[in-house]
């Protein structure tokens, strides 16, 4: 599976690449409506890091949803009450299609609603649940945002940091668990934890 990481805000996509640059992935600092008209072809899912109630209407959200169309959020809204009784628990993720050029969107909420991300193992689960359901569902290639960022407020070197520790994971996951196991993988965030950057317009 082909993994591209974007983000728009140069200073925030210094620390993606600090992280991934010797990883299998690519990295892409450009909004989404521009990466989309120029690579739509390249891309089979694309990653919506909105809240629990698919309310895609602000940030990253809502480029999606002037790509894909109101339909999309409709949609996602639908899956959540079918499936989740009108609210989806925060850091999991389900798998729809988009309806549009033969894409599909996972939808990974990092938030229940607009505010910001208190716990770092909140960006770590939402990547791992991602990439585990493009995995399962056999993704070809997949767009993803930084997570948490923006509303989220967290600092861009935390949410890189957590999103590659879930990336390393995912890709070297243990012949067996134990508790030796479970306290290697150290996802506690920095002391300073919240940037104060203002939010970026996708």
């Amino acid at each position: 599976m082909e993994i591209y990481l974007i983000e728009i805000d140069q200073r925030k996509f210094k620390y993606l690449k600090a992280y991934f640059e010797n990883e299998n992935v690519k990295l892409i600092n450009d909004s989404f409506e521009n990466f989309m008209k120029n690579n739509k072809e390249k891309i089979d899912c694309v990653v919506s890091p909105a809240n629990s109630f698919g309310l895609m209407d602000g940030g990253y959200d809502l480029a999606l949803t002037n790509w894909y169309g109101n339909q999309l959020q409709e949609r996602v809204q639908d899956y959540i009450i079918n499936n989740y009784l009108g609210e989806q628990p925060v850091a999991t993720s389900f798998i729809i299609e988009a309806n549009k050029d033969n894409q599909y969107l996972i939808h990974t909420p990092t938030m229940r609603t607009p505010e910001k991300v208190t716990d770092a193992r909140v960006i770590y689960q939402c990547m791992r649940t991602t990439l585990i359901t493009a995995m399962k569902n056999k993704v070809k290639s997949i767009l993803v945002p930084m997570f948490g960022g923006n509303t989220g407020m967290v600092k861009p070197q935390v949410v890189a940091k957590m999103m590659w520790k879930a990336y390393q994971q995912i890709n070297n996951p243990p012949k067996k668990i134990d508790w030796d196991y479970a306290q290697s993988i150290e996802i506690l965030p920095e002391e300073d934890f919240y940037q104060n950057w203002e939010r970026t317009n996708y």
